[in-house]
């Protein structure tokens, strides 16, 4: 694993950057206290056997740039987008955990031609017909992955995002998948919790 730093005109990003082939974008939650590249610490080497790898720091998180005021969900967005240019990605698969998930919808449904594979990690959504309608536009093949006990996000998105981006799988984790080493206080990161079942099931998306 690399660490990189990669500047965007919204900021220098920092990445670990891991593996080769198709690029694969890491995007973690919301929390500036528990998330970082950090997040996916029980997932990069397994991902990286398949993919080339950058776990981002976010702007305004990690040793990312901190620019005030801090960037919302669609301007970390235009970041990412804004890496990929940097890094001369053309297409990119994206992982988003969270509010993660919902940056990555994002750019799903406003850049869809830089999008190969989506993967949404117990992922925050708006209900809204209208972000419902923006989502049935996404045309990339989409795993949508979930704690059954989510504590924060209930598992009932699982449903909503499937019944929303028509070319899209769920996977729903079951408890007696949890990792034996798993806190038993994590019901939100199933990539953590559940990083045994979560990386075979995500690589072999991303195989596919």
């Amino acid at each position: 694993m690399d660490s990189k730093f990669i500047s965007t005109p919204s900021g220098k990003f920092h990445a670990i950057v891991a593996g080769a082939g198709a690029p694969v974008i890491l995007i973690h939650g919301s929390s500036v206290d528990l998330n970082s590249w950090r997040t996916w610490e029980r997932n990069i080497d397994a991902l990286a056997t398949v993919a080339r790898v950058y776990a981002l720091d976010l702007i305004g998180y990690g040793k990312s740039d901190n620019p005030e005021p801090r960037l919302d969900a669609r301007g970390q967005a235009r970041a990412v987008i804004e890496l990929l240019d940097a890094e001369r990605i053309e297409r990119a698969s994206l992982i988003g955990l969270s509010w993660g998930g919902g940056i990555a919808q994002i750019i799903a449904t406003t850049a869809p031609t830089r999008v190969n594979k989506l993967v949404l990690v117990d992922s925050s959504y708006s209900a809204k017909p209208e972000n419902l309608a923006r989502l049935q536009t996404i045309a990339c093949p989409t795993l949508i992955v979930w704690d059954e006990e989510d504590a924060v996000a209930p598992v009932t998105g699982a449903a909503i995002l499937a019944n929303a981006i028509p070319n899209s799988r769920v996977r729903i984790f079951k408890r007696d998948e949890r990792d034996p080493d798993a806190d038993p206080n994590n019901r939100h990161w199933s990539q953590v919790s559940h990083a045994r079942a979560w990386n075979k099931i995500v690589t072999e998306f991303l195989r596919e």
